[in-house]
């Protein structure tokens, strides 16, 4: 199969480069790359999350290298004309032996890509059946059901590609057929799983926010919903093409693979696909929170603990604005965070000087560091949450947060409860939670 003409991979190289660019600049903006140092130290456990972001990062680089190298190889060779006169890219079998050579190393790589794609992907199916199956008893990520299978799939996803690609070496030309059956069968099949999240997924958000879930967690994931959502459209416009082309490669008249047009095309829808669900997959696994890095912050306290009047809309809270106090958010102010959207470990120990408003019920500071006014916004329980019972303090977010709920829900899970990122998961077993009645 040595199908696609050297534009079309040539899409795919221009689409790799500019995408691993963005990758940079995202992880840049994230946290200065903190997250790619073996010796980070922050929230635990800190191995398994390098772990993934090398197999995402390993995903990225080895794409780019595989497909300007094949693009290069490509447009060296050329094209045939058929005794019908068709032209057709000149097939693997007729490369020069300098070219050819470098064929199977290159499918090599291109299958330990989509190897580290596959792992990247089953990790977050599995984490998100482990967060939808909780019951009244906590269970741990690393000792749940979900994570040996996610191990499982690890070791089949690491062994079986490469294995394909040593198995078909001896015929290069359906070599390349043959990963992509492999690949493709298994990253339909995880997408196919992938529905049955998002069907349960709405569900979810509103649990989390029945059982008193901060406002930057339900907002997450509902984020999270929508990215996940679009991702799957565009993980099957990945991967039903190139298994279309796999199955019209290794079996047939190869009809759709000597079609200039469909190879092509499918080839295209392919790149396309692989690479705008792998941005979705970016902003997944290394959210960044711009209200962090513009230093405001929101937190959500029982009208049980704060004896203030209810608030039902929010307006403009700019200091002088005019607004209606019947209308104004309680806000106090909050000193700014550091720009990265990591959680910061160290206090700012800079004075500041605090004024109030009493007709909009704000207090404002008068320094900041960046000419900027930090106003942390804390949101009261609007009436369709019950208020009654007993409030757990929570060392992570720093906020009371209900432990039960009183309906079907079974109460957040600590790993909601400081949900950042699928890959960012604390450790239990050295945290302990406080009970306030």
């Amino acid at each position: 199969m040595s199908s696609g003409s050297p534009t079309a991979y040539l899409v795919w190289s221009v689409l790799a480069c500019l995408f691993f660019c963005f990758l940079i600049f995202h992880l840049w903006k994230y946290d200065r790359f903190q997250c790619l140092k073996w010796s980070e130290a922050g929230r635990q456990p800190g191995a398994f999350k390098r772990f993934m972001s090398y197999t995402y990062i390993a995903t990225l680089t080895f794409l780019v290298m595989f497909n300007v190298a094949y693009t290069f190889i490509k447009f060296k060779e050329g094209f045939i004309i058929t005794p019908e006169g068709t032209i057709y890219p000149k097939p693997i079998e007729l490369y020069s032996t300098t070219h050819k050579k470098w064929i199977l190393p290159l499918l090599f790589l291109f299958s330990a890509a989509w190897a580290c794609e596959i792992i990247t992907h089953w990790e977050e199916l599995t984490f998100w059946l482990f967060i939808l199956h909780q019951g009244p008893k906590i269970r741990l990520w690393f000792d749940s059901w979900e994570f040996r299978v996610w191990l499982l799939g690890t070791v089949v996803a690491a062994l079986g590609l490469p294995l394909t690609t040593l198995i078909s070496r001896r015929d290069l030309d359906t070599c390349q057929a043959w990963i992509f059956l492999v690949g493709s069968s298994a990253s339909t099949a995880t997408t196919i799983l992938f529905l049955y999240v998002l069907a349960r997924f709405p569900e979810f958000i509103r649990r989390v926010k029945a059982d008193g879930g901060e406002p930057k967690i339900v907002l997450r994931l509902v984020m999270f919903y929508q990215l996940n959502f679009g991702r799957v459209l565009f993980r099957f416009l990945f991967t039903i093409p190139l298994l279309i082309l796999a199955l019209d490669g290794v079996q047939g008249s190869h009809s759709i693979n000597e079609s200039p047009f469909w190879s092509d095309f499918l080839i295209l829808l392919g790149g396309i696909g692989c690479f705008v669900s792998s941005f979705m997959t970016l902003l997944i696994f290394f959210p960044r929170s711009l209200t962090q890095e513009l230093g405001y912050t929101t937190a959500l306290i029982p009208s049980t603990v704060v004896d203030k009047p209810l608030m039902t809309t929010s307006t403009d809270i700019n200091y002088g604005a005019g607004s209606s106090p019947m209308h104004a958010p309680k806000a106090i102010v909050h000193p700014p965070s550091v720009h990265s959207s990591e959680p910061s470990q160290s206090e700012d120990t800079t004075p500041e000087y605090e004024f109030e408003d009493s007709a909009n019920n704000t207090r404002h500071y008068s320094h900041s560091h960046d000419g900027h006014m930090r106003i942390r916004q804390t949101w009261e329980q609007t009436q369709d949450i019950e208020t009654d019972g007993q409030y757990m303090f929570d060392r992570h977010s720093r906020c009371l947060v209900r432990p039960h709920s009183d309906g079907i829900a079974m109460g957040l899970h600590p790993y909601v409860r400081t949900f950042r990122s699928p890959i960012d998961i604390c450790d239990l077993e050295d945290d302990d939670h406080s009970l306030v009645q």
